[in-house]
């Protein structure tokens, strides 16, 4: 049996996404700077920045009701999160180490 999607549904679990992305770099990146531990931390980071942006793309199809409003948001957060993965992880100019090419 296929489940149907919702707007509401799609909502939820891009909320799930932001959450667990909180959680796992604040978790990993407090475990240390041992070179794995950054390397899973930016995969998973990419990886739930990546479902969340498909996620936006199907929200903005026309057959999900939702507010304009709060479609562009949560696409401008999974953005935001997506820049600050870059920033974090890939570019030393910022005031971070560049953690994965040390």
């Amino acid at each position: 049996m296929k489940d149907k999607l919702s707007a509401k549904r799609i909502t939820y679990w891009i909320y799930i996404n932001y959450g667990i992305f909180m959680l796992g770099f604040l978790v990993l990146g407090s475990l240390g700077t041992d070179k794995y531990i950054v390397w899973v931390n930016f995969i998973l980071d990419v990886a739930l920045v990546a479902v969340s942006l498909v996620l936006n793309i199907l929200l903005f199809q026309k057959k999900y009701q939702a507010p304009l409003a709060r479609k562009i948001a949560l696409l401008s957060v999974t953005l935001c999160l997506g820049a600050f993965t870059c920033f974090a992880f890939l570019m030393p100019e910022n005031g971070f180490p560049a953690v994965l090419f040390y």
